[in-house]
């Protein structure tokens, strides 16, 4: 399975072709937002969601890497993915890792 690495030192890197129709891995280093990490009641009460844009279609997803990792499928007629992060927590704290408003952008080849 192919994986997307997004590291605390703001470098991202993919092992392997992402492929349409098939699932990939997002791991992401929770460091890269350390912002909003609210508790209550001495539980963590805060997350990272991981969100998607499947380009041709415009078909949008999400994914929670508040624990470091999540799998995601990739349509069958997906040619490029756009991806940005939004970390919250309970007390109203929001934080982004989008490029600066850019995203990120992942090309997808052909499934076959």
């Amino acid at each position: 399975m192919t994986t997307v690495s997004f590291s605390s030192d703001w470098s991202h890197q993919q092992s392997g072709e992402l492929r349409a129709g098939e699932p990939f891995r997002i791991d992401y280093d929770t460091e890269r937002l350390p912002h909003c990490r609210a508790e209550r009641y001495g539980q963590r009460a805060w997350s990272i969601l991981a969100h998607l844009r499947f380009h041709p279609s415009g078909k949008e997803g999400a994914g929670d890497v508040s624990s470091g990792a999540c799998e995601v499928d990739v349509p069958a007629n997906t040619s490029r993915i756009e991806l940005w992060f939004h970390n919250t927590d309970h007390t109203g704290g929001s934080s982004w890792d989008s490029r600066y408003g850019q995203n990120y952008w992942l090309d997808v080849k052909a499934a076959g």
